[in-house]
């Protein structure tokens, strides 16, 4: 009598699991820039005459993708009353063959901060710039969130300097 009892309880968390699994549903989101340089994500495609991506998804119904700071805005003041992640300078310094160096450039493109960056080998000057911020021998990429300098990549410290600039 156990046995079917634990036979009947697993076949009905089975089918349980397999129908809230079994629902997928496919769509699209659309990304552009308006007139004003803010970041548009829309499940409708962007006006006539300008350029967008489309970006494919499946979810489940009850998901949807995570939208980031990129909110249509001001350009001076997110939501939340601090500066916008676009009003943001950051300068990275770089070097082709780095590994850590395309890492830190595809973080700081996914926050959507203003990045200017420079490849130490190809410009001399930005090459003694760095070294100057980040004093000799140091390798890169070397980051500078407006004064704030860090070496190397990691994601938790860029995330604290820039939310930093963004409450100063």
């Amino acid at each position: 009598m156990k046995n079917l009892d634990r036979m009947i309880s697993a076949i009905f968390l089975i089918f349980f699991f397999l129908s809230s699994v079994s629902l997928v549903e496919s769509g699209e989101i659309y990304k552009w820039k308006d007139k004003d340089g803010n970041i548009v994500y829309s499940d409708s495609p962007p006006p006539p005459g300008v350029k967008g991506q489309i970006k494919k998804f499946k979810e489940s119904p009850t998901e949807r993708p995570a939208v980031k700071e990129e909110i249509p805005r001001t350009k001076s003041q997110s939501l939340e009353g601090k500066r916008a992640y676009q009003d943001i300078t950051v300068i990275i310094y770089t070097a082709e063959w780095c590994g850590y160096s395309r890492k830190a450039r595809e973080y700081l493109n996914s926050l959507g901060v203003n990045l200017i960056e420079h490849d130490v080998e190809r410009d001399k000057s930005k090459n003694e710039e760095r070294q100057q911020k980040a004093g000799q021998g140091s390798g890169v990429p070397v980051i500078d969130v407006e004064g704030i300098v860090l070496k190397g990549f990691n994601p938790d410290n860029i995330k604290a300097a820039i939310e930093k600039r963004r409450s100063s």
